[in-house]
């Protein structure tokens, strides 16, 4: 765990650590085919030249920390997929491209983080985001009704979580990162597997935008408050990130996480927009106007910059120049 104890320390002394930026978009950007269920999780064995150019794009660039692409790829996830048999195999692979990368750098010190995500299972609750004739096809405890009336597999969920955690485990990864956390009760096998694994743990929380009664609202859910969301933070968390939510509500969702959080905090939005199972790119948001956004966030206490879906490597580049 030396790499995970250089971040800590750099974190404890009030500096700034650079996390990677996208790996699904930007596969996708390189010409990895998407999977409709599974995005981009079956990449790491489809397209893994791909994945590990890209994992050595962000460490040239300055990552000092670099994510696996093992966002969407829990067993209930690639169980939709024409991968399904392939589960183990598509994490282990998503491993191995991490650590092949990094081993070209052995000068750094590089941290990998374990991505673990509620993707998929926290999509089907929302309409707009799982269209009718994909959500359809879901076996019957991850449809919309079952987990809105509590019939939600909490057992099976967690279970395919540890899997996941355990091939980290194989392989030495130096610490877990939740992201897209969103729906505390959804959410809840992810953040029990995370915490129970014993390996430093990131938490990573998505928001949506303001209301007409100027509330932040929980990410692509208007039933819900932000501020619900909050309730997954607790002290047993290394750092809270705020990720995958629009530039444009990080500074809000920042303040909210900072009346329940005084630990490490971090940010790494996307920018573009997810019609399943491709990005959308904006083109129009440049490295620059990224690193100018990003220094209002520095100046309110964030301390771990990256970035997400849509920003690749050339947004780290520009983070690192301006902020190391």
């Amino acid at each position: 765990m030396e790499n995970y104890k250089y971040i800590q320390d750099k974190l404890n002394n009030g500096k700034i650590v650079i996390l990677d930026g996208a790996n699904g978009s930007e596969l996708e950007k390189r010409g990895a085919k998407m999977d409709r269920a599974g995005w981009c999780g079956p990449a790491s064995i489809t397209h893994p030249k791909i994945l590990e150019d890209i994992h050595k794009d962000y460490i040239k660039a300055g990552a000092e920390v670099i994510t696996t692409n093992t966002f969407s790829s829990a067993r209930h996830v690639l169980e939709y997929s024409t991968f399904k048999d392939q589960t183990v195999a598509i994490n282990e692979k998503a491993m191995e491209c991490a650590i092949s990368a990094r081993n070209h750098f052995p000068d750094k010190k590089v941290a990998i983080a374990g991505s673990i995500s509620l993707s998929l299972v926290a999509d089907i609750i929302d309409e707009i985001n799982d269209p009718a004739e994909f959500r359809n096809n879901m076996k019957a405890e991850f449809t919309e009704k079952s987990i809105r009336q509590g019939n939600f597999d909490h057992k099976k969920i967690l279970k395919n979580f540890e899997e996941q955690i355990s091939i980290f485990k194989k392989y030495n990864i130096d610490l877990i990162i939740l992201e897209m956390i969103i729906n505390p009760s959804i959410c809840k096998p992810a953040i029990d597997a995370a915490l129970a694994s014993g390996l430093p743990v990131w938490l990573g929380l998505s928001c949506g935008d303001e209301s007409e009664e100027g509330d932040l609202i929980a990410f692509e859910n208007s039933k819900m408050k932000f501020s619900e969301t909050l309730t997954t933070i607790n002290n047993d968390f290394d750092a809270v990130l705020l990720m995958h939510s629009e530039t444009k509500n990080i500074t809000k969702g920042l303040q909210e996480i900072k009346s329940e959080w005084n630990g490490h905090l971090g940010a790494y939005p996307h920018k573009g927009t997810y019609v399943r199972p491709n990005w959308n790119f904006d083109k129009n948001y440049t490295p620059e106007m990224y690193s100018e956004d990003m220094q209002g966030w520095v100046e309110k206490g964030v301390r771990i910059i990256g970035s997400c879906c849509g920003m690749g490597p050339e947004y780290t580049y520009e983070l690192k120049r301006s902020f190391s």
